[in-house]
């Protein structure tokens, strides 16, 4: 997708900084390459990535680096994001691209629906909306 400025959390940006300064590399590569390595820092985090994922005692063939940007995009979603700023975040040209990375079901679609009824109904009172007697004060039971 090209060059792109990309978003982090704090709690990220924190350990990234943590990382630096334990590195020795005097370019201040965060991952830097090892000793024989053409550049100075690592072209791909593919194995140190394959790496935590066995150490977590996950299954390497289905926890990804890409499984992991859905998972991402999923949580922005569930926890109230809007899609234009998913979008700026991930990094996606259009929102359909966005929608493609979305993944909710079960309580998330329940929550929503919940949300729906809210309880404004119970604030409904059958006084309100039902003709009154000649005396005003006992409803007829008929809406008005």
């Amino acid at each position: 997708a090209g060059e792109r400025e990309q978003p982090i959390t704090p709690a990220l940006a924190d350990m990234l900084v943590r990382q630096r300064k334990m590195e020795d590399d005097e370019n201040g590569w965060v991952f830097p390459a090892g000793r024989r390595a053409k550049h100075p820092h690592r072209m791909s985090m593919a194995v140190p990535f394959q790496r935590a994922v066995i150490r977590a005692k996950l299954n390497p063939e289905k926890v990804t680096p890409h499984v992991m940007r859905h998972t991402a995009i999923t949580r922005l979603v569930k926890a109230g994001a809007d899609l234009p700023t998913i979008q700026k975040i991930s990094g996606h040209k259009t929102l359909a691209m966005v929608l493609r990375y979305v993944h909710v079901h079960g309580t998330h679609i329940d929550d929503a629906i919940a949300a729906i009824d809210t309880g404004k109904f119970a604030t409904i009172t059958p006084e309100l909306h039902t003709a009154s007697d000649e005396a005003g004060d006992q409803p007829q039971g008929k809406v008005a």
